[in-house]
């Protein structure tokens, strides 16, 4: 219960209230409360937006099944060497595997285009060099208006949070699919761009 005992009338300012929680659990939903609702918006400052969109990458390759790629095969991630988000994710993946496959990330010096399983595009990335790439290759930025420059999944800020886009249309005849729990989560757009 919390007792309120007003002080004088002719005071109206907040500290003219004093309060006394004498139930412990009171007190205890309050800062549960207080601590939830601080908690997100520090943990998202204490990260940086190339962190963030490199862990998304890589979360998001466990929703992806190629159907075409024997088991045994690692997946690849491709990208530009001087590209953070790729710096990042070589970071994360070290001895990590997706599906039970290992993980190689190689760079654009290694001439890559079509050689990874998951392109991540950057600023500079050109609509033309995305349309270049063979369509088993998802394509995946967090570049502005990436799906309406062909490319497939875009990570975009929506309320302070990343959110997946996918463009439908960009994902016609490709040889993998996309699970029905990384759709439900996206934000879904139409209009071929390719």
């Amino acid at each position: 219960m919390i007792n309120v005992t007003p002080m004088k009338p002719s005071n109206l300012s907040m500290a003219g209230f004093r309060m006394s929680f004498k139930q412990p659990k009171l007190l205890s939903y309050l800062l549960l409360f207080l601590i939830g609702y601080c908690l997100p918006v520090q943990s998202q400052a204490a990260y940086q937006a190339h962190q963030i969109e490199a862990v998304y990458i890589f979360r998001i390759a466990n929703f992806i099944q190629w159907t075409n790629k024997p088991l045994e095969s690692p997946l690849t991630f491709c990208g530009e060497s001087f590209d953070p988000v790729v710096q990042t994710l070589i970071k994360i993946s070290t001895d990590k595997r997706i599906q039970g496959r290992n993980v190689n990330i190689k760079t654009s010096g290694e001439d890559t285009a079509n050689q990874c399983d998951i392109y991540i595009a950057n600023k500079n990335t050109k609509p033309s060099e995305l349309q270049a790439m063979a369509e088993n290759i998802l394509t995946i930025s967090g570049k502005k208006n990436f799906t309406h420059e062909r490319g497939m999944i875009e990570l975009r800020q929506v309320d302070g949070k990343v959110k997946p886009i996918i463009n439908l249309d960009n994902l016609e005849n490709t040889s993998f699919k996309i699970s029905s729990q990384l759709l439900r989560i996206s934000i879904i757009e139409e209009g071929n761009n390719k």
